[in-house]
């Protein structure tokens, strides 16, 4: 008899380990730069690349958590939240009726729910705060028969897909051409950027409604299909039997509702959009003459993501006081939806530490300054092209847009704008850093994403990439077609 041996398939390493290995590559890449006498230049002075060491490796980890404190706050709280909200079953009941109103109508939820994510994406730079919606989609979707990674694709590639295509977000845009020193103006390319969301925004929903109307049809086909059962045992609860939708659940899901509209409405920087300063004069107003209220928390499109975990926070406390169990129950509910979190957590502060290892070492300014002296005498045409193509790896090891347009833009917006690509090289960037941060396991969005969603990152992998392939296309014929358009337009 021959022996036959069980042939193990391969699994997918974890985001931490993934990451792990990151960090110790560009850990050993400043030794062999330092060693190779390798310098670059910064604030007009030469610098050799700083080795780093092995204690070094996991130092950055810890350094990344204090650099993502504010996005960790805000999911460790999001979290209990979420618990709090699943526990009085309030959604449950809301999900329940909505489907039931829908019937057959429920797929053109996708591009109305799609369009708004990438609206608010696209103008204000939504990312960290979509992560509450995914408690509203996914149960939708799970009642109205589609799968979980339908509703978080919803979100994740609606809002992802409007960041990616940003008109006026102030993380993209401003963040690119305040770098640049004033070199390229904000409103340049502006037309361009609005056609060119229009297309991405489209090709995003003909996706997501593909992938639905498709694994509906065969569920075999869904990439959670063997979590089916779980997924509506957690999202939708054990039981099947209709959820009466009584006064308290109403009155929980107004609150819960609430939140989210006074959320989006506080992130909008009024400001900046209007003109002057009346939203920041009213905060400070408020701050000196209702101090009982608040005397610290900023005022409407002056705060972030603490300030939004304080709303969560006390949503939370409302809704738990609406449906009191007791103290105990209330902050036992809290508990267990932060350690749910938990590993989320410790995955953005690991990816957090590639940026960190990438900047101490100078690894990061070394490779901005060597592909801008290759990139000098290009045409415009291939200049955005390539940058396009260069911004990708980079996106990676810098997720942050307004981190990434710091240490890239003062270097590449000058050069851009002496080939007559200023307004393309910002939309190369936004498109770049856009299509790695829809699945990058550097990006806390898409990490927390897929916590709340419960689903591991191999998984999502396994069908994202034909998105993710076919968007990079999309974007690289707008670009091509863009750069061939009169200046009053691209």
């Amino acid at each position: 008899m021959k022996k036959i041996k069980d042939k193990k398939k391969f699994q997918m390493p974890t985001a931490f380990t993934i990451l792990f290995f990151i960090i110790t590559f560009f850990v050993l890449l400043s030794w062999i730069l330092q060693w190779s006498g390798v310098t670059y230049e910064a604030n007009k002075e030469t610098h050799t690349v700083q080795a780093l060491g092995i204690l070094d490796i996991f130092y950055s980890i810890i350094q990344g958590f204090l650099s993502k404190a504010e996005i960790i706050i805000f999911i460790l709280v999001l979290g209990g939240f979420i618990n709090v909200v699943l526990e009085t079953k309030a959604l449950e009941a809301f999900t329940q009726s909505v489907s039931k109103k829908l019937g057959n109508k429920a797929i053109w939820l996708i591009p109305i729910l799609m369009l708004f994510f990438s609206f608010c994406g696209s103008t204000y730079g939504m990312a960290e705060e979509s992560l509450g919606f995914y408690l509203i989609i996914i149960p939708l979707v799970l009642s109205s028969g589609y799968d979980k990674f339908t509703g978080l694709l919803i979100v994740l590639f609606g809002a992802g897909a409007g960041v990616l295509a940003s008109t006026v977000n102030p993380f993209v845009i401003a963040a690119a051409t305040d770098a640049a020193g004033g070199k390229i103006s904000s409103g340049e390319g502006m037309a361009w950027r609005w056609i060119s969301w229009m297309f991405i925004s489209t090709f995003a929903i003909l996706y997501v409604m593909w992938y639905a109307i498709r694994t509906k049809k065969n569920p075999n086909k869904s990439v959670t299909f063997s979590t089916l059962e779980e997924d509506k045992v957690f999202f939708l609860g054990e039981s099947v039997e209709e959820i009466k939708f009584n006064k308290r659940r109403v009155a929980t899901l107004i609150v819960f509702l609430i939140t989210f509209v006074i959320m989006v409405i506080y992130l909008v920087a009024w400001d900046s959009i209007l003109g002057g300063n009346k939203f920041e004069s009213a905060g400070k107003w408020m701050n000196k003459n209702i101090p009982y209220l608040t005397a610290l928390v900023p005022g409407f499109g002056k705060g972030y993501l603490p300030e939004v975990a304080l709303f969560f926070f006390v949503s939370s406390l409302i809704m738990g006081a609406i449906n009191w169990k007791g103290e105990k129950n209330y902050v036992e509910q809290m508990i267990v939806g932060t350690k749910d979190m938990l590993g989320v957590c410790l995955v953005i502060a690991t990816a957090a530490g590639v940026g960190v290892v990438m900047e101490k070492s100078g690894i990061q300014l070394l490779f901005v300054n060597g592909l801008s002296s290759v990139m000098k005498d290009m045409n415009k045409t291939l200049f955005i092209l390539i940058s396009f193509i260069l911004f990708l790896p980079l996106s990676f090891v810098i997720p942050s847009t307004s981190g990434f347009a710091a240490a890239i833009f003062p270097i590449w917006g000058p050069l851009a704008v002496t080939i007559g690509a200023g307004s393309g090289s910002v939309l190369a960037f936004s498109f770049a850093s856009g299509i790695i941060n829809l699945f990058t396991p550097t990006s806390g969005v898409v990490m927390g994403a897929l916590g709340i969603a419960k689903m591991d990152y191999g998984s999502f992998l396994k069908e994202a990439w034909k998105f993710i392939l076919g968007i990079t296309l999309v974007c690289c014929l707008l670009l091509i077609i863009g750069s061939f358009m009169p200046s009053s337009i691209f």
